[in-house]
Parts: C-alpha cells; sequence; structure tokens
C-alpha cells in the first residue's frame, strides 16, 4: 500500500490526468444518457384470459377457471394464483416466484398444460391467451381537449387527424383517445325475420360474406405478372342498406333494409368529462421504452402548440398531467441540492481546516459523481427518480472518506511532518478504517443489488450508484487527494481550529466525563428513551411501503342519492362547482370531472349517480407541495358542509397519484376464503355487522363491493318442448340475445379507424322482468312462440365476479379509514378479533384481517429482510475490522439511537414513515456505522489491556475524533437538509429519504460522542469483573479512582494549553 500511494503522491502527471479523465468521461456518459420517469424492470407475472360467450360466473368458475387453475398449480416456479370468473370472461393472474428467472420456460409449461386439458374445456370456449406481461412501453402524458363535442363529425375527424400525426412522432408508441366513435347499429325487425324464416345467424353470416376478400392469385406473363381479384367494394350507409340478404329468380330481392334499419350513431352515454368547467375528451401518450422523456417532452409541446393552431373553432388541447415534469423537477433538486451541498461542505471545511485544504477535499466530489455516471451508462441504467434517489442519497457521503484523510494530514504537519510524508502517512494510518466504513456502507446496500423481487428490480439503481460513488470517492481519497494535498497545501493551518470549536470541544469532554461517571444511568436511560420510541411509533406513525411513483394530485370522490342521469348528475354539481370557484386558481394547473364514474376503495363504479374531481398541479412550481395541501385543506372544510345538505352519500377528499386509480393504500381488508361455494351474501353481511357493533374510531365505513351481487333473471329451459319445437338451446340463446344485448358481428376497417357492426331486435334497457316470457322466438317454419312456453323466468341474487386466491374462493369487505384518527396496523389487530370471531361461528370459512395494499405487505416484508441482512453484513464487517464480538455489537447500536431521532422528527412534522424513509435510514446506518467505528478504532489504539483502560483514554480518544467526525456529520447534513426542506428545491418525491437521512444521522451522531464512550466504558467494566471473579486472575490492579481523577485533570489541562497556542 505504502509504495502504491508513493507512487500517486509523486507523479502530478499522472494523478491530473486521471482527474481530467474521470470528469471527461462523466460529461460524455451524461450527455448520452436517457432521462425516464422510471427504469424498465422486468414484471414477473404471467396472464391467462379465455371467454365462454354466454356463461353465468358460476359456470365459467366451474368450466374454465378451476379446470384451468389445477391443470397450472404444479408447475414450478409460480408463487400465487389469482383469478376473476365473470360473465362470459375468466382472467387468471400467475405471480412468478421471486428467485425464479426462466419465465419464458414457465410460460411455455403453462400453455403445454393448458393445451393438455384442452378437450375437457367447453367447445364453446374461444380466445385462450397465455402471456407473460412485459413493460415494452411506459405512460408519458395526459391530454384534455376543451370544447370537444363527440355529435360534431368535424370534431370526430380531427381527433383521429391528430392521433396519427402524434403517432407519428418518433418515441411514441400509442395514442389512446377516451372519445366515444360512431359505429353501426342494426336493428332487426323480429316479425320480419318471421315473415322470411330468417334468424339472425343469417344474417351475422351474410354481414360477413359482403366483406369477405376472395383472392384468385396472380398470372406471369413474360415479365409481367398480373394479380388476379374479385373487387371487394368500399361500403356508405346507403350501400350498407342495400346489402343483399335473399334472391330468387323472380327477380325477387330482399336486402337488408327491408328486414332491418341501419343507423351510424354513438353508442349509448354511460360518463360525461369536464375540463376547467368546459366539456372535453382526452387522450392518453405512451412512450417506448428507448426515448428520452425530456426530449420528446419537447417535441411533443412543439407538435401540441402546432395543432392548437389549426384545430377547429373551439378547441383547444391542453396537458393535464405531464409526465416529464416529475423527473424534470427531480434533476433540479439534485442539480440545485448537489450545488448547495458542495458549498456548504466547501465552507465547512474551509472553517475547520483551511481554504486550500477545503478546496483539495472538495474536488472529490464532482470526479466521484461524474464518473458515477460512465458505470451508469455502462449498467445501461438511465437518469430516471431512483438512480436520482441514489445521486441525492450519496451527496453528503462521498466526501467523508477525503475528510479523514485531510484532517489526519493536516494532524501529520502540525506534529512536524514533510507534505510528502504527512500525505502517505495519513492515508497509511487511516486505509484500514476507511475501507472498514465504505465496506459498511456498501454491505448495507448489497440485499438490494443482489435482491430477486420486485421491490429490488426497481430500486437496483440505488445500490449501483451508491457501489459507484463510494468506490471512486475511496479512489480519488487514496491515490488523488494525497498528490494535491502535497503539491498545495504544503504547510499546517495553524488557525483552522478556532475559539469556538475549541470551546465546544472542552464542554464535549465535561459532557463526556459526566456521562461516564453516571455511565449506568446514561445508558439505561437511552434505552428507556429508544423502546418508549419505538412503542409510541408503532401507535402514532403511519407506515407507507407503497413503492408508487408518479405525480400527485388532489381528488374528491362523490356519489349523489339521487340522480336521474348524467345532465342531472351535473346540473347537482352547482354547488361543488361554486366551491372550485373559491381556490385561487394559482395555486393549482387545471381541474378534470368525470361524472358516472369514479374509483372508490380503488374499484371502479360505474352509475350515473358517480362522479369525481381531479385537481393537477405544476411539477414545476416551487410551491407545489404546499398548493396541494392548502387545497386538499380547503375542500376538506367545504366540502364537510356540503355532506350535511344530505344531497350526497359521499364525498371524500384524498391525494392521489396519477395512473394509480386502483391504489388501496389506506384500506384494510378483511378476506373470506374457502375451498367450496358458500353463501357469500349472508356471511358478508353479518362480516359487516360484526365489524359496525364494534365501533372503532377512525373506521369511515365497511363497504361491500355493490357490484359483487346483483339481481340475475335466470332462464330455466324446458329442454323437451324446445326439441319438439324444431330447435336447440343454442338457437333459442342466439334470438334470446337480440333482445338483451347489442351484439358485435363484425369490425369494418375505414383507414385507421374500426367500424364496428352491432345487430340487436330491441335495447336490453328497455325490457323489465315482466317482458321476458313474452319475448318472441322464430321457429324453422317461420312461426312465432313466445319464451315462456320453451321455459320460465325466475329473479336470483347472484356474484358477479368470482375471485380465487390459490384455487380458493376469495370474497372481501373493505374497510376505509382515516390515517389521522387510527394507526393502519392498530386497526388489522382490532378487527382480528373480529375476524377470530367469525372464524370459530363458520368453521368451513378462512377469515383474514391484512392490508389491502398487497404490494405494500410484500415490500414491507422485503424490506425487513433486507434490513435485517444489512445489519448482520455490517456486523460481520465490524467483528473483521475490530477482531471482537462485542465493540461491533455496541457499534450497531447507534443505529437505533438513530432510529429514534427519525421518528420524533416525523412524528412532530406530520409525515408518514414511507419506503424512501426506509432508504434513508440504510444510509443513514452506514454513516453513523463509519463515524462510530472511527471512534472505536481511535479508542483502542489508546488500550493496551482492560485492567490500564481508564475513563482518560476513552475521552482522549473521544476528543481526538471529534473534529473529523463533526466534519463528516456536517458535511452530510449539508448535502441532506436543503433537500429536506425544500432550500434547492423541492425534492417531492426523495424528501422523505433525506427527512429520515439527516434527522437520523443528527441525533445518532450525538449519540456516538456520548453514549457509545459511556458503552466501551462499561464493556471494560465487565471484563475486569470477568477476568476477576470468574477467571480469578490476579494481576497488579489497584484502586485507581484518584488516578482516573488526575489524569481527566490533566486532560482538561492538556484541552486548555492547545487553546492557548492556536
Amino acid at each position: 500500500m505504502k509504495k502504491l500511494v508513493s507512487y500517486f503522491v509523486d507523479n502530478s502527471f499522472l494523478v491530473n490526468l486521471l482527474s481530467v479523465m474521470m470528469i471527461l468521461f462523466g460529461i460524455i456518459s451524461l450527455s448520452h444518457m436517457k432521462r425516464d420517469l422510471i427504469s424498465n424492470w422486468a414484471s414477473k407475472r404471467i396472464q391467462i384470459t379465455a371467454t365462454l360467450v354466454g356463461a353465468g360466473p358460476s359456470q365459467v368458475e366451474k368450466f374454465l377457471t378451476y379446470p384451468i387453475e389445477r391443470a397450472i398449480k404444479g408447475s414450478a416456479g409460480i408463487d400465487k394464483i389469482w383469478s376473476n370468473s365473470q360473465q362470459g370472461y375468466m382472467k387468471i393472474n400467475v405471480n412468478v416466484k421471486d428467485d425464479y428467472e426462466d419465465i419464458s420456460e414457465l410460460e411455455s409449461r403453462i400453455k403445454d398444460a393448458i393445451e393438455n386439458i384442452r378437450g375437457d374445456l367447453p367447445s364453446e370456449t374461444e380466445d385462450i391467451v397465455v402471456r407473460h406481461l412485459k413493460q415494452t412501453e411506459s405512460w408519458f402524458n395526459y391530454y384534455a381537449i376543451e370544447n370537444f363535442d363527440e355529435q360534431n363529425d368535424t370534431h370526430q375527424k380531427w381527433m383521429l387527424k391528430i392521433k396519427e400525426q402524434l403517432e407519428r412522432v418518433n418515441g411514441v408508441s400509442r395514442v389512446d383517445n377516451y372519445n366515444a366513435e360512431k359505429n353501426l347499429y342494426i336493428q332487426l325487425n323480429e316479425e320480419k325475420l318471421a315473415r322470411y324464416r330468417l334468424s339472425p345467424a343469417d344474417i351475422y353470416r351474410k354481414i360477413n360474406d359482403t366483406f369477405r376478400i376472395y383472392p384468385l392469385g396472380s398470372i406471369t406473363k413474360g415479365s409481367d405478372t398480373y394479380s388476379v381479384e374479385i373487387e371487394n367494394n368500399e361500403y356508405d350507409l346507403e350501400a350498407l342498406n342495400n346489402i343483399i340478404i335473399r334472391s330468387n329468380n323472380s327477380s325477387h330481392t330482399l336486402r337488408l333494409k327491408d328486414i332491418a334499419s341501419l343507423e351510424y350513431r354513438l353508442p349509448k352515454k354511460t360518463r360525461e368529462y369536464y375540463t376547467n368547467g368546459k366539456r372535453s375528451s382526452s387522450f392518453n401518450i405512451f412512450k417506448d421504452t428507448e426515448a428520452d422523456s425530456i426530449t420528446l417532452k419537447n417535441v411533443l409541446e412543439k407538435e401540441v402548440a402546432q395543432i392548437n393552431e389549426n384545430a377547429p373553432e373551439g378547441l383547444h388541447v391542453i396537458s393535464v398531467e405531464d409526465g416529464p415534469a416529475f423527473i424534470e423537477r427531480q434533476i433540479n433538486a439534485l442539480q440545485s441540492n448537489a450545488f448547495l451541498g458542495i458549498i456548504l461542505v466547501v465552507i465547512t471545511l474551509f472553517l475547520f481546516l483551511g481554504l486550500k485544504t477545503s478546496l483539495m477535499t472538495s474536488l472529490g466530489m464532482p470526479l466521484a459523481y461524474f464518473f458515477t455516471f460512465t458505470v451508469l451508462d455502462t449498467f445501461g441504467i438511465s437518469i430516471d427518480l431512483i438512480s436520482v434517489v441514489g445521486l441525492l442519497l450519496v451527496i453528503g457521503i462521498i466526501v467523508d472518506d477525503a475528510i479523514i484523510i485531510a484532517e489526519q494530514y493536516m494532524q501529520n504537519l502540525e506534529k512536524g511532518a514533510s507534505s510528502r510524508d504527512a500525505a502517505i502517512g495519513a492515508v497509511l494510518s487511516t486505509w484500514k478504517p476507511i475501507c472498514g466504513t465504505v465496506a459498511t456502507t456498501l454491505i448495507a446496500f448489497t440485499p438490494i443489488l443482489v435482491g430477486k423481487d420486485s421491490m429490488s428490480n426497481i430500486l437496483l439503481a440505488i445500490p449501483v450508484v451508491v457501489f459507484a460513488a463510494l468506490l471512486l470517492s475511496l479512489f480519488e481519497s487514496f491515490f488523488i487527494l494525497p498528490n494535491h494535498l502535497h503539491h498545495f497545501v504544503s504547510k499546517a493551518n495553524i488557525h483552522h481550529e478556532s475559539s469556538v470549536f475549541q470551546r465546544f470541544k472542552r464542554g464535549y469532554v465535561k459532557l463526556l466525563e459526566f456521562s461516564l461517571k453516571w455511565r449506568y444511568i446514561v445508558l439505561a436511560s437511552f434505552v428507556v428513551i429508544m423502546i418508549a420510541s419505538m412503542i409510541f411509533a408503532s401507535k402514532n406513525i403511519n407506515f407507507n411501503f407503497n413503492l408508487s411513483i408518479s405525480s400527485e394530485s388532489v381528488e374528491f370522490i362523490g356519489e349523489l342519492k339521487e340522480t336521474k342521469g348524467l345532465k342531472d348528475t351535473y346540473k347537482q354539481l352547482a354547488p361543488v362547482e361554486k366551491i372550485m370557484e373559491g381556490i385561487d386558481k394559482d395555486k393549482y394547473k387545471n381541474y378534470q370531472i368525470t361524472v358516472g364514474q369514479n374509483y372508490t376503495n380503488g374499484k371502479k363504479q360505474v352509475g350515473p349517480q358517480y362522479f369525481s374531481y381531479r385537481l393537477s398541479f405544476s411539477q414545476l412550481d416551487d410551491n407545489v407541495e404546499a398548493n396541494k395541501k392548502d387545497v386538499e385543506a380547503y375542500l376538506k372544510d367545504k366540502l364537510d358542509k356540503l355532506q350535511k345538505t344530505g344531497v350526497f352519500s359521499r364525498l371524500e377528499v384524498k391525494i392521489a397519484k396519477g395512473g394509480n386509480d386502483e391504489s388501496r393504500e389506506n384500506l384494510v381488508e378483511v378476506t373470506i376464503r374457502s375451498q367450496t361455494p358458500f353463501n357469500v351474501e349472508k356471511v358478508t353481511a353479518d362480516t359487516k355487522k360484526t365489524i359496525e357493533d364494534l365501533k372503532i374510531e377512525g373506521i369511515k365505513s365497511v363497504d361491500l363491493d355493490d357490484s359483487l351481487f346483483k339481481d340475475a333473471w335466470i332462464f330455466t329451459p324446458k329442454k323437451n318442448e324446445i326439441q319438439s319445437r324444431g330447435l336447440t338451446l343454442a338457437q333459442v340463446s342466439n334470438q334470446l340475445v337480440q333482445f338483451i344485448n347489442k351484439n358485435e358481428v363484425y369490425e369494418y376497417a375505414v383507414g385507421n379507424r374500426k367500424i364496428k357492426f352491432y345487430t340487436y331486435v330491441k335495447d336490453g334497457d328497455e325490457l323489465n322482468f315482466k317482458d321476458l316470457g313474452k319475448l318472441p322466438v322464430v321457429l324453422s317454419n317461420g312461426n312465432i312462440i313466445r319464451a315462456s312456453q320453451l321455459g320460465s323466468w325466475k329473479k336470483e341474487k347472484r356474484q358477479s365476479v368470482i375471485k380465487h386466491s390459490n384455487l380458493m374462493r376469495r370474497v372481501v369487505v373493505d374497510l376505509p379509514f382515516d390515517k389521522e384518527v387510527i394507526k393502519k396496523e392498530v386497526l388489522i389487530n382490532k378487527v382480528k378479533l373480529v375476524t377470530d370471531e367469525l372464524s370459530k361461528k363458520y368453521p368451513d370459512l378462512t377469515f383474514n384481517a391484512q392490508d389491502a395494499d398487497e404490494q405494500s405487505r410484500k415490500n414491507k416484508a422485503s424490506m425487513a429482510k433486507k434490513f435485517a441482512f444489512a445489519l448482520l453484513g455490517i456486523f460481520f464487517i465490524l467483528a473483521i475490522v475490530l477482531r471482537s464480538i462485542m465493540q461491533p455489537i455496541l457499534i450497531c447500536t447507534a443505529i437505533p439511537f438513530g432510529v429514534i431521532g427519525v421518528i420524533w422528527a416525523f412524528y412532530l412534522q406530520g409525515l408518514d414513515i414511507s419506503l424512501m424513509a426506509i432508504i434513508g435510514i440504510i444510509g443513514m446506518a452506514g454513516v453513523v456505522v463509519n463515524d462510530s467505528l472511527l471512534l472505536v478504532v481511535t479508542i483502542n489504539e489508546n488500550r493496551k489491556d482492560w485492567f490500564s483502560f481508564h475513563r482518560p483514554e476513552i475521552i482522549d480518544g473521544a476528543a481526538s475524533r471529534l473534529r473529523p467526525i463533526i466534519l463528516t456529520s456536517i458535511t452530510t447534513l449539508g448535502g441532506v437538509f436543503p433537500m429536506a426542506y425544500a432550500i434547492g428545491g423541492d425534492a417531492g418525491f426523495t424528501k422523505s429519504l433525506a427527512m429520515s437521512m439527516g434527522w437520523g444521522l443528527l441525533f445518532a451522531t450525538v449519540l456516538t460522542l456520548v453514549v457509545l464512550p459511556c458503552m466501551l466504558l462499561v464493556q471494560r467494566d465487565f471484563m475486569v469483573f470477568f477476568s476477576r471473579k470468574i477467571l480469578r486472575r490476579r494481576d497488579s490492579y489497584m484502586d485507581d479512582t484518584i488516578e482516573v481523577e488526575e489524569d481527566i485533570v490533566l486532560v482538561n489541562q492538556n484541552l486548555e494549553e492547545e487553546s492557548v497556542i492556536h
């Protein structure tokens, strides 16, 4: 090591060349790196879908879902199987185990398993699709078109035009527009069908035959090739009316218009959209995974500006949710906070070490940062939210190694060493503990680096950044910094310790002396504080392990008690619109209203009584977080008063994340599972009543999914009667369905527009239960009979969706709660009392209360596992460095002590401890362990044996390490606190990370300097007691009380002399 360090100290050309090249490589890499919202990651989920037309949910479950689930359940690599069976359709989601890599092979095995039972499935089964859900594109931006009228053909054509225009932009993968489009509706006349002895199936065939392509081939003559085709005409509405259904030799032709009426129109409207109070439509833009978000945003802004210039009168496209702005905000926060962090580091080092030393030490930050970009680029990691988190995390850490070496270098100069010897000696005397400190930080992030679960895949960039930045910082500290110190700082700065610091140091020594004297009381006090804080946090602080990365908006959802339709609903929202007018328009970007739909407890609710408002904010506004809080508080106050009018059955305000409507974040769910069918209605009603009877404060409601049960009209066929009439059940079904639903019989492509053809006899909305028996059925001879002659109708309450979890039926009761009143974990424990009681009442059923957010549950378990592995890894590294078992345990106690600071900081500021906060705690653990390790190594150097190891040795060692510990802590805090409190720009998504790292480090540093020395002295007491009383060791040990007091006085005198000298 000495030869290597000496070589770099003596070769300035090589050192300076390396420094310049590292920066240049970094700049080149940075200029070519893709900027995105989040890195691409592979989903470990396989989806199976299939249709069984006409089958009810229970039939789909019995004949389709169960057989497929049983066929695939034994496949290696499957973690969990979820399924939904509903009217005519089935979907199975297969979660793959985290450590299973060959998903393509599992997908093939699932396909083979389904193919093996294909003959056992109903012959009517269609469209069985098995696919691995891969990320080939990502959401980019959401736009609204103000004053858009779906009935206006000019507006519809313009929408198709701009969709084509935007999809041609390089980097855009797809544009989804949400305006209803006109289709062809063919209403069949039942009496004429009977007269001409035609069935609906005959009409389907004729329509399909009309548009079928009949290729004939080609003829080659010499060098010429001729294509031979049968002309396939384009059809307008008039031509469609004249489609020939039947013709005879008497020139009598039956056309479609003779037996049906055709109408090219919009479907029945089920929802309406408004933007900023104006009727509107909307569209989403998706980008391919290789496109740079910021560059694409700039291109699309120009495209949209051009579109608005050429738009029909009154139409205007506006950006509602801006995805790229979210990453821009984080990049801006990184730039400003990094710049501010460097300034604070330089100022801090200048105050302690002088100007030249501070500049040389700070040079390590840009070197490590820039070359880290080269490492990221090499590994294919883009500049996204996750990599930015890593870059923000290491702002204050990467200079710690350089500070320790620079501080030791200054001490060597003060002792009279030459600049060359001081530089070499600084590295040689500190490289082992520095390597140990870096290793502990790296080992803390290793579980995320090597993890196979989805959370580790998403967070992969964080450990990569930490590893790259810290290793590069280590290289710079050992080989580049000594050279710069040797050549630019050749003399000791005799004023580097101010009188203020000397007074602080003397005060610290007195505090340490007092603490060591009453060490057992001090330790007991902090242990009590730590335990009390943990218990307090478990009851009063919310933990959120949901890794949802998107921009936030303020949303409130509502439901009217009574309404006549969509227009009436919007009319009744007039009081809400007045409330909206009271919000300062500078506080939000725009707002959207959806009438006829909302998401309640993460579930889609459809009906004219439902509505939702969503207010979006500019992510580049410096006051975006404050504005969201102000708007949310205003709406809660006003809507609480509006709720009392009795018009609304629900009004709920919340912070919502874009594209995360199905989030179940603030919900506890009671799951009811069974191997066999059970009376769902009775059990769920009993569950609801039992929970309501407890009257748990904080529960907003006990919700049963209204769409779970539906009034079903069941036709029981008389099979003998049907056969005697010359019919089959399929033929009866094909005729009756024309009165229930509109059947899609063809899809006709016109350019990039697809027009769907629907046939029906009557609109199902016009039917009531009494009319069902009167529905006509046409016999083959043209006679008409009534459905009541072929069977009977009855009403039943049936499940609209049957859910499975690992082949067991699964029903959920939702408990939305106010997290300001009750903590999720506390609520779960209280509800478990109910589930235990219900389990005894219904022994055949399994009841469970849990967090409704499944991903949050998995992340929580995964993070707990990673944290445990990190602690064990840190302990292992410390044990190797210190050659001890006890002292690594003492050092690791600094981590829970740091968590105390996090707990109280977050509680007093009303913040949830999120997943990003946990990442910050891991970063904090690395730093505080580093400081503790340096302190212990220095104190150990003063210890010859346990019998001669007293308070003066501890005080002397702690006082000598005070300056570097304070320096590393201040520089780290200087890097994260500007981000935590928006001094260098609001960090938004990463704010909790900075907050936990800053406050945890601040609290842990105090405890490292005070409590850790007490622990070392307690360890000495134990070792002496163990040696004397148990091993009966006889040594020249005498009462040293008087000697200890004299040594303490001597230490204080030495400090005073140092103060006079400086």
